[in-house]
């Protein structure tokens, strides 16, 4: 007989294996710890577990979104980490921890919960199922470095650890006025170095003279350059920011994902897809609470909702 049990109630070793088996993500026991130590989004339950018998068969994740309203500072939940063990698929062990995470995340007054996915894959069509919609896909542009115009006086350098305040500072300054995910927990880029989520070497920030103007999560190897989120001070040139990173990680090409539309990138000559793969998607939780009230709320209608992939599930 298959119930529902929290983290604390089942077998950590169990919850390591099943994360590698189906995530390859090291969710060991200290790194739970350190997670409900400097993270204030978790439940105090922090995942929820499907078990038979003595065996951990699922797990679903549950998160209290920091996020910004039209009314001001609120919450939204999100999911993550959803996985099933192999041997348990096709027996409802998703939808049933799922259904269980809606309920408390609604019991404790949320009125939304947010996942990213990606479209293309098995658990999209489940979350379409659950009541999910899709609300949101990034655009991705492609150039080639030294074909694509510069902004001489941009330059770019890695964080490392000692400068990450300077990024959390940014992000405020930058949020201001906006809605969606405009709002942080703090020390934000320090947890997310803590929790190996992204190398403090791997935050860049960008210069214009002596003003921090925008920084870029990024990696780089086999002469390619991936930015998956790049944040920038009004007026400054998207594109020559993200060639500008090119340039100083030594790297020929630039992929870059896009929350924001990108029709600047196709001036500047890069390869532009609208839509992509990925999406951000919204289940309402309560029973008035419709996908359209989410678009108002949180800017999506009067292009004012700020997201990213470092702050959704």
């Amino acid at each position: 007989m298959m119930h529902i049990a929290e983290y604390d109630d089942v077998d950590p070793l169990q919850v390591l294996h099943l994360n590698l088996l189906c995530l390859d993500f090291a969710l060991t026991p200290e790194l739970v710890r350190l997670i409900r130590r400097m993270d204030p989004r978790p439940f105090p339950f922090f995942a929820l577990y499907a078990v038979e018998g003595n065996a951990v068969v699922g797990q679903v994740g549950v998160f209290r979104l920091p996020v910004v309203s039209s009314a001001g500072a609120a919450e939204v939940g999100g999911v993550w980490a959803v996985s099933t063990h192999p041997a348990w698929r096709g027996r409802g062990v998703a939808s049933l921890l799922l259904d269980e995470a809606h309920a408390r995340m609604a019991a404790a007054g949320l009125r939304f919960s947010t996942l990213g996915t990606n479209a293309s894959g098995v658990a999209h069509r489940l979350y379409i199922k659950l009541g999910y919609h899709d609300l949101h896909s990034p655009a991705v542009a492609l150039g080639r470095s030294d074909a694509l115009p510069r902004l001489p006086a941009l330059r770019a350098e890695p964080a490392g650890v000692e400068r990450l305040a300077l990024a959390d500072r940014l992000f405020e300054q930058i949020a201001c006025g906006q809605l969606g995910f405009a709002r942080r927990h703090t020390p934000f880029f320090a947890f997310l170095h803590a929790r190996s989520h992204l190398d403090a070497d791997d935050l860049w920030l960008l210069w214009q003279g002596d003003a921090l103007v925008g920084y870029a999560a990024v990696s780089a190897g086999n002469d390619l350059l991936r930015v998956r989120n790049l944040l920038l001070a009004d007026g400054i040139d998207r594109p020559a920011a993200a060639v500008t990173l090119a340039q100083a990680t030594h790297t020929r090409y630039v992929h870059i994902r896009l929350d924001r539309p990108g029709a600047t990138f196709a001036r500047a000559g890069f390869h532009l897809t609208p839509r992509s793969w990925a999406t951000f998607m919204v289940k309402p939780l309560a029973a008035d609470a419709t996908p359209a009230d989410f678009r108002q709320l949180y800017g999506l209608e009067d292009g004012r909702f700020l997201i990213s992939d470092l702050d959704v599930t």
